[in-house]
């Protein structure tokens, strides 16, 4: 076989004389002093081939980077016509260096090495304006060397050419154009931005002419910073005022009244002993009834039983009140507050009602608490705050209010300092009523004593009592 051959893959290392052929392509009869291409690097020769291991062996070995997997194409320079062909091919090229850099062909010996060596810069780079046209001012017109005047490009504008509504007499050099709008930069509008944060803490700092807004879980309160100050905004639906019914308080009617009598109370504590006709209900629920009673002329007091508790509205046959202002006399139901006992005074208080569907009352935490343990101590400049120190029975505790307020349910906010393990809020010494570490809490009772005493082990601390509220649920109207 003498015909050029082609493999597809072949591999050869540094320093050695050895090709391997990759394929299953045949090495067959190759001719000794046939050259090799490979990758298109330089021709090598080759001196003989190992059909069985398909290799083919270099008369001088190979040097540089290792080849691996890449094509060949053997020539037998050995037989004469391919020889032959190689000669012709070397011939031409000799004649084109000739033609080029020479004195034509067939003189290659006097081809000019010094064109080849030091080629012209245009041969090298892209050609400037200058090496190919000369200098460019010499071909611009006057008026691209410069900025030009109006006429010298459109001519003078004739009036006809401005808009209509342009005052043409007094303002020919005027034009009307579109409005420009300025968008604001990112950094604006960024500044612009209020910024969203929870926080736990009554803001005390300046907001420093920044667009904040804080939300308090805790307190039920939205900060909104202005310049230089916040302003508070309770997230509260609607406030109102009730008129809370103690032991003794009564609406004494200036005559006697016969008929039906229709009333929404809430009682919190008796039922309805003193309410009219003395009805069976329940304590800390809303309760609309309706009776008939002759020569009624106390509301509170029945057949000496006290009301106590909310009374919302009173309908009688041919009038009616809500009890919501603040009035000592209610001209609709023709009475007036007065006490069978103890000391005159108003029953209103103002309740705020949230989104949970629950009217919460003012804050009513005591100056002065119903018990206080032994190793609890009040701060004397401040009611509100406590100090307890390594208090470790069931009964070195902390207690607001009386029995009477066992029953009640109530929302505290308290704000723990210090504390060095978990301390109970409620008598039931169970979650949710817990507080574990310094930080501000909201707690919700519902009928249950309000009792600060260790959960598990001896606590010291310092706390202040921000708010005790009376939480009760909204009625349906």
């Amino acid at each position: 076989m003498s015909a050029v051959r082609e493999f597809p893959s072949v591999s050869v290392s540094n320093n050695n004389n050895v090709i391997q052929i990759n394929t299953n392509d045949s090495n067959f009869s190759v001719v000794p002093g046939s050259v090799i291409f490979i990758a298109g690097d330089r021709p090598r020769l080759v001196t003989s081939g190992d059909t069985t291991n398909r290799t083919l062996t270099l008369a001088i070995a190979y040097s540089g980077n290792d080849i691996v997997e890449k094509s060949a194409t053997l020539i037998p320079l050995g037989q004469n016509s391919a020889l032959l062909d190689a000669v012709t091919s070397l011939t031409q090229a000799q004649n084109g260096l000739a033609e080029a850099y020479g004195d034509g062909p067939g003189t290659v010996g006097e081809i000019s090495w010094t064109a080849i060596l030091n080629p012209p810069p245009t041969a090298t780079q892209w050609p400037t304006w200058v090496q190919v046209q000369g200098d460019i001012n010499e071909v611009l017109p006057e008026t691209a060397k410069r900025f030009p005047n109006f006429p010298e490009i459109g001519g003078k504008v004739s009036v006809e050419q401005l808009p209509d509504d342009i005052d043409t007499d007094n303002k020919r050099t005027q034009a009307l154009s579109p409005p420009v709008r300025q968008n604001q930069s990112l950094t604006h509008l960024l500044s612009d931005y209020p910024t969203l944060k929870k926080t736990e803490e009554l803001p005390s700092d300046s907001p420093n002419n920044e667009r904040q807004i804080r939300f308090d879980d805790v307190r039920g309160l939205v900060h909104l910073s202005l310049t230089d100050k916040w302003l508070t905004i309770p997230t509260t639906i609607a406030t109102r005022k009730f008129a809370i019914f103690w032991r003794g308080l009564i609406i004494r009617l200036n005559s006697a009244y016969t008929g039906s009598i229709k009333m929404r109370v809430y009682p919190m504590g008796v039922g309805g002993n003193g309410l009219p006709n003395n009805p069976t209900l329940a304590n800390h629920q809303w309760h609309e009834y309706e009776t008939t009673v002759t020569d009624l002329y106390k509301i509170g007091e029945f057949n000496n039983e006290y009301f106590e508790g909310i009374i919302d509205y009173v309908e009688l046959d041919n009038s009616w009140a809500s009890l919501d202002s603040d009035h000592s006399y209610y001209r609709d139901l023709n009475g007036y507050f007065d006490v069978a006992f103890g000391t005159l005074r108003s029953p209103f208080k103002t309740f705020y009602l949230r989104s949970d569907n629950h009217w919460y009352g003012e804050d009513i935490t005591p100056q002065t608490p119903n018990y206080m343990g032994a190793s609890w101590q009040q701060d004397p400049n401040d009611f509100r705050r406590y100090t307890v120190t390594n208090a470790d029975g069931g009964t070195d505790a902390l207690r607001l209010f009386g029995d009477n307020s066992d029953e009640y349910s109530f929302e505290i906010i308290l704000i723990v300092h210090s504390l060095n393990r978990d301390m109970a809020i409620t008598i039931s010494n169970s979650a949710p009523n817990i507080a574990y570490a310094a930080e501000p809490y909201r707690f919700i009772t519902e009928a249950e004593r309000i009792y600060f005493k260790r959960k598990n082990g001896a606590i010291t601390g310092t706390m202040t009592i921000e708010a005790v509220r009376i939480r009760i649920p909204a009625h349906e109207y």
